[in-house]
């Protein structure tokens, strides 16, 4: 009998996602699958789609239509800011318009501009992975925290890969050991 999905799986997916205009935003690849622990919680997946692959099994195809809520959030005002060029000199060679800049780690909060205070402040609220860069102005930048799916309805149509045993290792770090062989 094939394993079915749940709590403390190893599970490998592909999918496409698009909006609700059905404008295709992303594809996974099969040649590099998407792993997750199911029941984790981690951003592998995010947690309406985790969701509706309970009980699902290796073969398995759906469409899975997700609210903004159960999907990157709402989109929030307050992680969009205005930073001087000046103060991010030090994280970013050159500023362009969908540039990236990686969350601060500096960690002496005397030390910190308020412009860094307040991004860091953003990082304990939710933890982003870094900011966009939406507009660039004369001395200023203005950055997003924001994910760029966030406040989007979404629809993934995904196909279940493979579903296995987590190993021990993967159980205690909550995330998954890419599968070894897999591009053989």
């Amino acid at each position: 009998m094939p394993e079915r999905i749940r709590k403390n799986k190893k599970v490998s997916i592909v999918y496409s996602m698009q909006n609700s205009k059905g404008e295709t935003l992303m594809e996974v690849s099969p040649y590099a699958p998407v792993y997750y622990l199911h029941g984790y919680r981690n951003e592998n997946i995010v947690p309406g789609l985790e969701d509706a692959l309970e009980g699902h099994k290796e073969g398995d195809m759906l469409s899975v239509p997700l609210s903004y809520e159960q999907a990157y959030g709402p989109y929030n005002e307050d992680f969009v800011i205005e930073v001087s060029k000046e103060e991010l000199a030090p994280f970013i060679d050159d500023f362009w318009i969908g540039g990236y800049i990686e969350r601060f780690e500096n960690e002496d909060w005397e030390e910190m501009s308020e412009s860094e205070r307040f991004l860091k402040e953003i990082e304990e609220q939710r933890e982003p992975e870094g900011y966009i860069i939406r507009e660039i102005r004369k001395n200023t930048v203005i950055l997003d925290g924001n994910h760029p799916y966030a406040g989007t309805d979404l629809v993934f149509n995904v196909k279940v890969i493979s579903v296995s045993d987590a190993s021990i290792m993967e159980l205690e770090n909550g995330y998954p050991k890419e599968a070894e062989n897999d591009y053989d």
